[in-house]
C-alpha cells in the first residue's frame, strides 16, 4: 500500500471514531470529484480533452506556456504540457506519457488530435469537448494549420539523418534572437537557422531523447548557420 493511501484509510478510521468528515486530497493530474482538494497549486476542473470526448475532471490548473505547468509528484518521467483549447484559447496543463501506467489514478494516456503528443487525461462521460489546438514546438500534421501561442504548423527547417523532413509547429524568427520566439525561456528556446540560412525557426533544445518526446519529436544534433545544436526535430 502506498503511505498516501495509509494516510487516507487511518483517516477514514478516525473519522469513523469522531464523526467527522475526511476530505479526499487528490494529486496534481489526478482525476477528481465535484468537493476533492487538488494538491501542488492544483484545482479539480472539467478537462477540456478526454479519451472519449465526454466529459471529465481532473486536478489541474490554467496556463499558457508548459513552463508554468506546476511538476508534482507526476507519476511520468515527461514534465507536464499545457495544452490550448482550440475554441476559447484557454489552456489547461497536462501530464504527458508514453503509455497509461504514467498516467495518475483516473486517467489514462492519449492522443491529442492532429498532433503525435500523448497526455494524461479522464476518461470522460456523457456530453462532448472542443477539439485541442497543437501546442507551440510539437510535431504536426497539416502544414499552413493554426498552432497555440503564435505559431503555425510548418515544414521543418532541419531533419534527422534518413528521415524526411516533418512538420512542426513554430514561428520564423531572426538567428541570435532567441528571445523572439513563442513562451521563449532562456536554453530552452532558440532561434536556429540551417547552415547557409539567413531566416531561422524557433526551436525546442535537447539534451536527451526524453527532452522531446512528450512533444512527438526527436533529441538530433543539427548544424546551424553559426553553431552545432541539439534539437527537437519531428
Amino acid at each position: 500500500m502506498k503511505i498516501r493511501d495509509l494516510i487516507l484509510v487511518l483517516g477514514v478510521a478516525a473519522s469513523a471514531a469522531s464523526g467527522c468528515v475526511v476530505l479526499t486530497t487528490r494529486n496534481a493530474y489526478e482525476g477528481c470529484s465535484s468537493g476533492d482538494t487538488c494538491a501542488g497549486a492544483t484545482v479539480c476542473q472539467t478537462a477540456s480533452f478526454t479519451a472519449t470526448g465526454g466529459v471529465g475532471t481532473f486536478c489541474t490548473t490554467s496556463c499558457s506556456v508548459a513552463a508554468t505547468c506546476p511538476n508534482y509528484i507526476t507519476n511520468s518521467a515527461y514534465l507536464p504540457t499545457c495544452v490550448i483549447n482550440g475554441s476559447t484559447g484557454l489552456g489547461q496543463c497536462y501530464d504527458t506519457c508514453a503509455t497509461n501506467a504514467d498516467c495518475q489514478t483516473g486517467t489514462q494516456c492519449a492522443m491529442i488530435a492532429g498532433t503525435p503528443s500523448r497526455i494524461c487525461v479522464p476518461i470522460g462521460t456523457g456530453g462532448g469537448v472542443t477539439p485541442v489546438t497543437p501546442a507551440a514546438y510539437n510535431a504536426c500534421v497539416t502544414a499552413g494549420s493554426a498552432c497555440t501561442s503564435g505559431t503555425t504548423c510548418t515544414n521543418a527547417a532541419f531533419m534527422r539523418a534518413g528521415v524526411s523532413a516533418g512538420n512542426l509547429c513554430t514561428a520564423t524568427c531572426s538567428p541570435g534572437v532567441d528571445s523572439t520566439c513563442p513562451g521563449w525561456v532562456a536554453g530552452l528556446i532558440t532561434c536556429a537557422a540551417p547552415q547557409g540560412g539567413t531566416v531561422g525557426q524557433c526551436m525546442r533544445t535537447c539534451n536527451a531523447e526524453s527532452d522531446c518526446t512528450p512533444y512527438g519529436t526527436h533529441c538530433a544534433q543539427a548544424a546551424t548557420a553559426t553553431r552545432t545544436l541539439n534539437l527537437c526535430i519531428p
